[in-house]
């Protein structure tokens, strides 16, 4: 296994995992009154300005410092701070336990298997 396949590997997981969270906060927000609809994706886009902030100084600092590694940061960086984001603005809106914690991780594992079996298979 190379370093490439493994970061390949953790950004593809960390892609699903951010997706499954999206449908949680998408169904955690269909319940609160439609007049909120709009403050809660505010409320997201500003769970997500620390993730841009930390994405536009590592391109800065690799831009400026011609570290290569940078760009493997970035690619499991986004993702990451995707989860971060839809996770602290689920447990805001609908708060969850352990048990819907795991099942939502093995979704997002499972998802991660899919997609790697369909690039394999194509």
């Amino acid at each position: 296994m190379t370093p490439i396949f493994g970061v390949v590997a953790i950004a593809t997981f960390l892609w699903c995992y951010a997706a499954v969270l999206l449908i949680a906060w998408v169904r955690a927000v269909a319940r609160e009154d439609r007049r909120m609809h709009v403050a809660h994706f505010v409320q997201l886009l500003g769970a997500l300005v620390p993730v841009v902030a930390v994405f536009v100084l590592m391109i800065f600092i690799g831009a400026t410092f011609g570290i290569p590694i940078v760009v493997v940061l970035l690619a499991v960086l986004l993702p990451a701070g995707l989860v971060v984001a839809f996770q602290l603005e689920v447990m805001r809106l609908a708060g969850s336990g352990w048990r819907l914690e795991l099942t939502r991780l093995g979704i997002a594992v499972t998802l991660s298997g899919v997609v790697f079996a369909w690039r394999a298979a194509s």
